[in-house]
């Protein structure tokens, strides 16, 4: 293969996964004008039409689609032969891109500064996002999600499992009635949480000694987001069904008090997405970081 068929089949990986020419663009740090110029000569020497072009959007044709697919996989052998020969010797280098949630984040906070130490020549590109992300056609190296991924085709690696508690204040229990039964959450503010962008959780199930039970709760407060849930469980809004890993510090603190303490809801396992198991050493590096630091 000569070197300007390479660097083709480098602009067109780019522009098929990203789906457009001037994210492509801004990918590769290349002038649209250029990226179009290096598409229309591959196409031309390969003797194939593989995108469809129109004012809104870039597809790929059939056959475009079949050769995206070849493509992608000879450009991520060739990314990890060159990390395997040069990797006795120098360190990672390059970019990883991870899509997360913020409260996700905030649990590698403690651990990055020495990350970052131990690999100056890598930088790590974080997307904080409620949306679900999908490694195959964004412009994304690794996807956190929490619980069991759809099946997609994409690879997923379980990271940890996280233990769901019920958690409220001592200010917030001191003042309303007590709770000694999953049944008594129905007269209680239970703080709830909106899961995938629509849908609310709304019904708990909670185990306890092989035994299962369910609850559906209500409140006046629905968010999408763990950490402010935790937040204003601390203050007093209400009664939350939390991370106990998130929850440590309030709880040594005297801040969070577990509700129901013998009961606890189906350990939520937290997976990492990747396009394939063939990631470069730097995505593997990485991968390595979050198991640590779950």
């Amino acid at each position: 293969m000569s070197p300007e068929m390479l660097r083709g089949m480098v602009v067109f990986v780019e522009v098929a996964r990203l789906k457009g020419f001037s994210r492509a663009g801004l990918a590769l740090e290349m002038p649209v004008s250029t990226v179009s110029r290096r598409i229309a000569e591959f196409e031309r020497d390969i003797g194939l039409r593989l995108l469809k072009r129109t004012t809104k959007k870039v597809e790929l044709t059939e056959e475009g689609e079949a050769y995206f697919l070849r493509c992608q996989r000879i450009m991520e052998d060739i990314d990890n032969a060159h990390e395997e020969v040069l990797g006795t010797r120098v360190q990672p280098r390059g970019q990883v891109r991870v899509a997360m949630t913020a409260d996700f984040g905030l649990r590698l906070v403690a651990g990055l500064p020495d990350f970052c130490r131990r690999y100056p020549e890598l930088v790590v590109d974080f997307e904080l996002t409620t949306r679900v992300v999908d490694p195959a056609t964004e412009n994304c190296d690794v996807a956190i999600y929490i619980g069991t991924p759809p099946d997609s085709g994409l690879t997923a690696i379980k990271l940890a499992e996280g233990q769901m508690h019920l958690y409220a204040s001592p200010d917030y229990l001191r003042t309303h009635p007590p709770v000694r039964k999953l049944a008594d959450l129905k007269t209680h503010a239970c703080i709830r949480e909106r899961l995938n962008g629509t849908e609310i959780r709304s019904l708990w199930t909670l185990y306890k000694a092989g035994e299962k039970g369910e609850v559906r709760v209500s409140g006046p407060l629905v968010l999408n987001g763990i950490g402010l849930i935790r937040r204003l469980a601390v203050g007093g809004a209400g009664i939350a069904l939390l991370p106990g890993d998130l929850c440590r510090e309030e709880v040594a603190s005297g801040k969070l008090v577990r509700v129901l303490k013998a009961w606890a809801a189906a350990p939520l396992p937290i997976f990492a997405l990747t396009a394939t198991r063939m990631m470069p050493a730097r995505t593997r590096i990485f991968l390595e970081f979050l198991k640590s630091q779950l």
